[in-house]
């Protein structure tokens, strides 16, 4: 198996996938790792080049430094976006997040949640979200299950096979379609 390395290569062909769609490009989820380590390895390239007054070896670590902003700039924007589409349908997908991007995400969607409950206080709504988490499922797990976030930000499980468990009712029906819990009754 080969071992992910970040390199130019690799940074150039991140760019154009990201430049080049609106969803956020899969990453490997040791991306910012090994990043990192390339940039760390970079930077003791730039000292030397310095030292050597070599301008080509200077003029490569100043492009490295543009890309990874570029880079950056379009997945938080991504980023930025799946907070506004979690605001207006809350539905939140993790899909290609990796490391601190799915804090990052989470954090904005807590405030977008604080926000949203401010607003609807001022109207005299106070009863419609909690309304919604409170339609719990009681179910029996038909099999292991990792704990995960719903859709409601709130973690859930960890649950083992042939506990009883309380889950949202739609993560109780995706689940349920897959055969992974059965409704009590």
């Amino acid at each position: 198996m080969n071992e992910y390395t970040v390199n130019y290569d690799e940074l150039s062909r991140i760019y154009r996938l990201e430049s080049k769609s609106t969803k956020l490009s899969k990453l490997d989820p040791s991306f910012y790792k090994e990043l990192k380590k390339f940039i760390t390895q970079e930077k003791g390239n730039y000292t030397s080049a310095i030292e050597n007054l070599s301008q080509a070896d200077m003029k490569k670590f100043e492009t490295l430094r543009q890309t990874v902003t570029k880079i950056r700039e379009i997945r938080l924007k991504k980023c930025l976006n799946i907070c506004l589409i979690y605001s207006r349908t809350k539905e939140f997908l993790e899909d290609n997040l990796i490391d601190f991007e799915v804090d990052f995400v989470k954090d904005i969607i807590k405030l977008l949640d604080k926000q949203a409950e401010y607003t609807d206080s001022l109207f005299g709504i106070k009863a419609s979200r909690q309304e919604k988490q409170a339609n719990l499922v009681k179910a029996i797990a038909l099999s292991s299950i990792p704990s995960f976030i719903g859709s409601d930000m709130k973690e859930y499980g960890p649950f083992d096979k042939d506990s009883v468990c309380e889950i949202p009712e739609n993560i109780f029906l995706i689940l349920s379609s897959k055969n992974i819990v059965k409704k009590m009754d």
